[in-house]
């Protein structure tokens, strides 16, 4: 699922792949759904100082900004559901959260949390 929907990683052998979300997991730095014993969303995310340490992988400082390195999704909703997972486990010491957009020429994208979170889980 991470493979096919991130394009940044779809070049990297398996056991890449897998170290990397192992780094998330070992680090308690990811979220999943699981529906009916599949799963359907997955969160990575770093806790970092500034904007510069987003492009580092590995690099957890736990830091004000939420980055969230990677979600993806096969169902509707279920990034709703992903995001209101993340505020409930960081958001209340969380400043900042960011991504990057592809559609903004993989740039680096940083918000207010109180601000993404309105937009992000509005109706």
């Amino acid at each position: 699922m991470i493979r096919s929907e991130l394009t940044f990683c779809q070049s990297w052998d398996r056991g890449k792949l897998l170290g990397w979300v192992q780094w998330f997991i070992n680090a308690g730095r990811y979220h999943a759904i699981s529906r009916e014993g599949s799963l359907v969303s997955v969160g990575l995310f770093r806790m970092v100082d500034d904007e510069k340490q987003c492009h580092e992988f590995y690099v957890d400082t736990g830091g004000p900004i939420c980055y969230v390195e990677a979600a993806v999704c096969s169902e509707r909703g279920g990034l709703r559901e992903l995001y209101g997972m993340l505020w409930d486990d960081v958001g209340e010491f969380t400043e900042k959260i960011a991504w990057v957009r592809s559609k903004y020429d993989n740039r680096v994208l940083v918000t207010d949390m109180e601000r993404a979170k309105r937009r992000l889980m509005r109706n």
